[in-house]
């Protein structure tokens, strides 16, 4: 029981980790797997493997929706396809940096969401047929966008949560 309630507290931590861009979603899958580590060596196992690969199936669809809205938000902003994977690269960048540079928490999203804008723009430039006024939509349909994958991604991680919290239960 006492695994159980961890494994839910670690997951519970996820989602709001998530909610500021770090990996929540995979400290979830982290939990879950604890839980099946320890059934391999328990007579009664706690979690099912159906119960945790729809963990980690969740936690997949998770990372690729999150890198379409990103890219969709800057493509609803007029990007090009360079604009897009400018967005989704910058983004990333961004988001690493900001962890590191800035504060570890919300570090992580402001570098995200202002790397969206960035590699938005220079997207947008390395074409050589917009000037540097004409990359401010897709750079704000990028942040949109991200910040929308973010909001999604934060989703999946509290319905990954409940998934390991009812399979815990049942």
């Amino acid at each position: 029981m006492t695994l159980a309630i961890g494994a839910a507290t670690l997951g519970a931590i996820g989602i709001l980790l998530q909610a500021v861009t770090l990996p929540g979603t995979w400290i979830v899958v982290l939990a879950a797997a604890g839980v099946k580590a320890h059934d391999a060596f328990a007579p009664n196992p706690l979690l099912s493997w159906w119960t945790f690969l729809l963990i980690v199936a969740l936690a997949i669809l998770a990372e690729v929706a999150e890198t379409l809205a990103g890219a969709a938000g800057a493509r609803t902003g007029g990007a090009s396809r360079r604009g897009m994977v400018g967005a989704v690269v910058g983004s990333l960048v961004g988001a690493v940096l900001g962890t590191v540079l800035l504060l570890p928490v919300i570090g992580s999203l402001i570098g995200a969401v202002v790397g969206a804008a960035i590699g938005a723009i220079v997207g947008e430039l390395s074409g050589g047929t917009r000037t540097f006024r004409e990359t401010a939509a897709p750079a704000a349909g990028a942040v949109a966008g991200r910040l929308a994958g973010a909001m999604i991604k934060t989703v999946f991680a509290a319905v990954m949560w409940l998934a390991l919290v009812v399979g815990l239960i049942r």
